[in-house]
């Protein structure tokens, strides 16, 4: 059984990825059009000024996320305290949550408006370091628009959101009592997960079919990277300011993330069932959902079109 489930995920991911140009040829069928029909759409003018790339946006947006980062670690060496040092984790955490943010953006072809750019630039800025791949990311993503909630569904495949039978696992029932949602945080965040989620990640790069340059790209910035932490002696570093915030904060706000867009959503319309947009506070957007990624309704139906608002049911129990 774990052999055929192993071969079905390997073929899975070793199975082509098309070779359209979606930015550029827009009659091309494009790959995350959901397949339900949503009732209510934005005007066609409204979209088609929504769409439009702007590339200085997108190159400022990760500038500033590598700042935050680069400030968070030299402020936590110069002054290290170990209060210090949890504000760190929680920081560069939220900005590597960030950078797949933008990264998933690119995976909808909406990062820079040359194909190569946004595929190279993404890779490089945002997906090899968070241990992801735009070609990755879009694989398992465009299925999750076109079957939100379904069983094709990519997120089922990704979060392992349901049994083999389809129903939902305990972990993703809700709502939960605080204790039940701390209980569930708190593993996640307990480094299991985001090593399982690094070495899925490394694996998936190198099964999922990719250009010659693109590989060769790939292997030389992993090797830069492993050469100049060898180099400069700092592995120690790297796994202080990399991998504990990516292990814990980064895979706690991950789940919370999923959680608000997906989990006890209710509508009297099935199609405003399948997820809920989540208006954070400032510093909310900070910590737990930057880059305006609660908007995931009038994300997730962009294509067919949106503004209608799904009834949050409480994700906490408090009885």
């Amino acid at each position: 059984m774990l052999f055929q489930e192993t071969s079905k995920i390997v073929a899975f991911l070793r199975a082509e990825i098309p070779t359209e140009d979606i930015a550029k040829n827009p009659v091309v069928v494009h790959p995350h059009n959901s397949s339900r029909l949503v009732p209510e759409r934005l005007p066609p003018a409204t979209i088609k000024e929504l769409s439009v790339l702007e590339p200085a946006k997108a190159v400022r947006a990760t500038t500033e996320e590598w700042i935050a980062i680069l400030a968070a670690i030299a402020v936590c060496s110069f002054f290290w305290h170990p209060a210090l040092y949890v504000v760190a984790v929680v920081l560069i955490g939220s900005r590597q949550q960030a950078l797949l943010i933008l990264g998933h953006d690119a995976s909808h072809y909406r990062y820079l408006p040359t194909r190569w750019q946004n595929e190279l630039f993404a890779n490089l800025f945002l997906m090899w370091p968070t241990f992801a791949s735009v070609e990755g990311f879009r694989k398992f993503h465009s299925t999750h628009h076109q079957y939100t909630n379904l069983p094709g569904g990519g997120n089922r495949h990704i979060w392992y959101t349901h049994d083999a039978a389809g129903e939902l696992e305990p972990n993703w029932v809700f709502p939960k009592t605080k204790l039940g949602l701390a209980l569930v945080l708190l593993r996640r965040a307990s480094f299991v997960t985001g090593i399982f989620w690094i070495v899925r990640g490394l694996v998936g790069t190198v099964l999922i079919p990719s250009s010659h340059w693109m590989v060769a790209a790939k292997i030389a910035f992993y090797s830069s990277v492993a050469g100049a932490l060898t180099l400069f002696d700092a592995w120690a570093a790297f796994l202080l300011y990399w991998i504990v915030p990516y292990c814990t904060w980064h895979i706690a706000v991950q789940y919370i993330r999923i959680i608000c867009e997906h989990s006890a959503v209710e509508s009297e319309e099935e199609e405003y069932a399948i997820t809920r947009t989540t208006i954070p506070t400032r510093l909310e957007s900070i910590i737990f959902l930057p880059r305006n990624v609660g908007y995931h309704l009038e994300h997730l139906v962009s294509e067919r079109s949106v503004l209608s608002s799904a009834r949050p049911a409480p994700i906490i129990d408090d009885a």
